[in-house]
């Protein structure tokens, strides 16, 4: 069964540089299409008294190149409104550290994230941080589901799941992990990586369709290419 590429892997793929030339090719073609309805197919000339043709018709077919192009776009699209904003701005560690935020934020990060995942991610953002002794799980009924407070030397944000509510504070004290943030920035990145699998889904297979019509374009367009290598031999074959 194909794997469903990440959130992540999509921000990598998208920023190929390489990629870009099919949103500008999805741009240009109309115009050029337009422009080519009034050429004619050939150019006939003379040079020393000697007649030359040329054919203006493309070793390919460019609507199937454009379809290519088309499908990228409407990846991309898809990808740009539904990527999670998190995996936008910190698509690894560093880059959120690069914008010195205190331990305390990963609090309210982790409560925007248990606004929007499935029960199924919450429990597994639950468990997760259960196993890795993060977060406890509390009885008093003073604190409501998404609740933020901050105190002295930590902040602390309560959820629930499965009728159940759980404590995490922020920094992490009462573990002797020191990558303890870099821990809970990942558990809080890998949730968001593994959201909204449907729309990941529906962007790989309109990838797929785009680099389908591209490799039959680049088919066409090899084939094109060594038939004229195969004519240009044999008409030399003789003085060889």
């Amino acid at each position: 069964m194909l794997k469903i590429w990440r959130w992540e892997e999509y921000q990598s793929f998208f920023n190929l540089i390489v990629l870009k030339y099919l949103v500008a090719w999805f741009s240009i073609v109309p115009v050029l299409a337009n422009l080519a309805q009034k050429l004619p197919d050939t150019i006939k000339f003379n040079i020393d008294g000697a007649a030359f043709e040329v054919s203006l018709s493309l070793p390919f077919h460019w609507q199937v190149l454009w379809m290519s192009s088309l499908f990228f776009v409407l990846a991309l699209v898809v990808y740009n409104v539904s990527c999670p904003a998190f995996i936008k701005k910190y698509n690894n560690y560093s880059e959120y550290l690069s914008y010195q935020h205190h331990s305390r934020w990963l609090s309210w990060e982790a409560r925007n994230l248990l606004k929007v995942i499935s029960l199924e991610q919450k429990r597994k953002f639950k468990r997760r941080l259960e196993d890795k002794q993060y977060i406890v799980k509390i009885e008093s009924p003073e604190y409501k589901d998404g609740k933020v407070k901050a105190c002295h030397i930590q902040t602390f944000l309560y959820f629930q799941v499965d009728d159940e509510m759980y404590e995490l504070g922020m920094p992490v004290l009462n573990n002797a992990n020191a990558d303890s943030d870099k821990d809970v920035f990942y558990e809080i990145f890998g949730r968001y990586s593994e959201s909204k699998k449907a729309i990941r889904g529906i962007i790989q297979f309109l990838l797929i369709l785009s680099a389908l019509c591209f490799a039959f374009v680049l088919t066409q367009h090899i084939y094109n290419g060594f038939g004229f290598i195969l004519e240009w031999i044999g008409s030399h074959n003789g003085s060889i």
